[in-house]
């Protein structure tokens, strides 16, 4: 009888380890679905952080390095020679969705204003949207600072040439005034190549 009740609790306690191994390797198998749920969220945010900008995008809060120094003591020079400049270039070129398009057009105007001597930065942004996400980006245009500081928006596709005083007066031209920078044609390609 000894016998038999060390056999019936030796067989208890494997019974248990069994039953404790199935709890075990339920408690694994739920870990191993929330890790795994963890894995797909982290997907996601890798994913999402696909959706945006690839380059690093200029530092705003050092955009003193973008003023255009060469031109100090004479915004209003500089504001001419960007009005002739665009006012020029867009009698040559026309907006054409898919063939010359805003980024076209942009690019090729901060080229003609670097070989002129005006420093621009090309800015993307949705001119209909405040805080707009990039995957929500659909026009380009460029932001030209004087030696002083002051900012002009340039509209290649409309031809316009905004100054940041004039948003009192018509609060939408504000929108020229958000998005994201880019210091060069090659940086905006990197992060548009797909969507050029």
């Amino acid at each position: 009888m000894s016998k038999n009740r060390h056999f019936t609790a030796i067989r208890g306690i494997l019974h248990c380890n069994v039953l404790n191994q199935i709890i075990l390797l339920l408690i694994l198998i739920a870990m191993l679905i929330s890790c795994s749920c963890i894995k797909n969220e982290a997907a996601d945010i890798e994913f999402e952080k696909d959706e945006t900008s690839k380059i690093a995008v200029i530092n705003t809060e050092d955009i003193s390095y973008y003023w255009n120094r060469d031109w100090l003591g004479r915004p209003t020079a500089l504001y001419d020679e960007i009005r002739l400049t665009t006012t020029t270039y867009i009698q040559t070129h026309n907006y054409i969705f898919g063939e010359n398009d805003c980024n076209d057009m942009a690019v090729e105007l901060w080229q003609i204003l670097k070989d002129k001597g005006v420093t621009s930065l090309i800015a993307i942004g949705n001119l209909e949207k405040s805080n707009e996400s990039f995957f929500e980006c659909n026009h380009a245009w460029l932001l030209v600072y004087s030696g002083e500081g002051s900012a002009a928006a340039v509209d290649t596709v409309s031809a316009g040439v905004y100054l940041w005083e004039q948003v009192a007066s018509n609060p939408q031209l504000k929108q020229f005034w958000e998005g994201f920078l880019y210091e060069n044609p090659t940086n905006l390609f990197t992060d548009f190549k797909d969507r050029w």
